[in-house]
């Protein structure tokens, strides 16, 4: 019995430390040249995130972190994919998707 709670206890510290936080500096709203807004908040125990414009949400979903990577999880489309990620003290840095472009986003929040 005591081996199996010392199996036990090492599996669950072990998928506790898979996954990294994502940087408490991300929270809050931030805005990029393009004109568009995110917010980036909890809910719960997750991390999610809105993306809009002055007319309409462009992406939604959930953020984890992976090997120093945004780990994205959309709700909106069904798709996942992977980010790299800088953050400054008044800016960050967000790879788009499939391209190698950036997002500079301002924090406004």
């Amino acid at each position: 019995m005591k081996k199996l709670i010392l199996l036990l206890s090492l599996l669950v510290s072990s998928l506790a430390f898979g996954q990294e936080d994502v940087p408490y500096e991300a929270l809050g709203a931030w805005v990029n040249t393009e004109g568009e807004v995110l917010v980036i908040s909890r809910a719960e125990d997750l991390i999610v995130f809105t993306r809009k414009n002055s007319t309409k949400i462009l992406a939604q979903g959930e953020i984890t972190m992976v090997d120093g990577d945004m780990h994205i999880n959309r709700y909106d489309t069904n798709s996942e994919y992977r980010l790299g990620l800088f953050i400054g003290n008044e800016t960050m840095v967000i790879n788009k998707p499939n391209s190698l472009r950036a997002w500079l986003w301002i924090r406004i929040q």
